[in-house]
């Protein structure tokens, strides 16, 4: 049986949403699919560097962000990536992501669409961030 703490528990279940089918025209919510699905790593998995971020989005120009936050929720690691098709069109996409860890912790990926309109302004700028909670691992 995994054991999650609670932060990475409910990260969990906020990561989940991001994690849906992009194949069910309803998105199993009833709308249309996520602007970004991550189909990998899942939610809880153990990832050293690099790690393979794969998936599918439907973004401007096909555009990308990849990350990796540590336990502190710090940037260890960030690449971008294009899919195959920009918005409105969806495409697959897959990058690797490089990070270095002490020891074996709690973590995050991340795939979001930077905002150009907000530069400057950190994460709150970004777009249809997906997090993806992962045990990282060094």
């Amino acid at each position: 049986m995994i054991r999650f703490s609670a932060p990475l528990a409910a990260l969990l279940l906020t990561a989940l949403a991001g994690c849906g089918s992009d194949q069910d025209t309803n998105g199993g919510g009833g709308g249309d699919p996520a602007p970004i699905v991550v189909r990998s790593p899942h939610p809880g998995a153990s990832v050293s560097s690099p790690v393979a971020i794969t998936g599918t989005a439907s973004v401007f120009e096909g555009t990308v962000q990849l990350r990796v936050l540590d336990a502190g929720g710090r940037e260890i690691g960030r690449a971008f990536t294009t899919a195959r098709a920009g918005a409105p069109e969806r495409g697959a996409f897959s990058g690797d992501v490089e990070f270095t860890v002490e020891r074996a912790q709690d973590g995050l990926v991340e795939a979001f669409e930077e905002n150009a309109a907000s530069q400057g302004e950190g994460a709150e700028g970004n777009l249809f961030t997906v997090k993806v909670p992962v045990r990282l691992e060094p």
